[in-house]
């Protein structure tokens, strides 16, 4: 399934950057917040087809999420940096996939009410199927 392989690739791209990355944040049996921040979550992946003559693929849009406990922005924004050096014009295992373009459509940052500031960045994205043959 395309979208399970593209939060995947993203999940195990993101990994190497630092804080923890989770596709949920943890909560504790009671339904307080289980959470090592400052931390980053993949969020949800929009799907839509993106077939060619020859072959089939999706152009996808995938949240990626950043928290910080932090006093100030400044935090978040350095994680948001950290996603964007890693998946913007990067490279990610997607697969079954051939990845052709990825890159950053949107970011902004948030305070929530408890005072954590809570990022997100849209990455848009393009993939093909690879097809049984395929020498790339």
């Amino acid at each position: 399934m395309a979208e399970l392989a593209v939060q995947k690739g993203l999940f195990e791209a993101l990994s190497g950057i630092g804080p923890p990355v989770y596709d949920a944040l943890p909560q504790r049996a009671d339904g307080g917040d289980a959470a090592e921040y400052p931390c980053i979550a993949v969020g949800a992946v929009v799907l839509a087809p993106w077939d060619t003559k020859d072959n089939t693929g999706f152009d996808f849009v995938a949240r990626v999420h950043s928290w910080s406990r932090d006093a100030a922005m400044s935090e978040v924004k350095g994680l948001q940096r950290k996603i964007y050096e890693r998946l913007h014009r990067g490279v990610i295992a997607v697969e079954g996939y051939r990845l052709i373009d990825l890159g950053r459509r949107s970011s902004t940052v948030l305070e929530d009410q408890d005072g954590t500031f809570h990022g997100v960045c849209e990455y848009r994205g393009l993939i093909e199927t690879i097809r049984t043959g395929d020498e790339t």
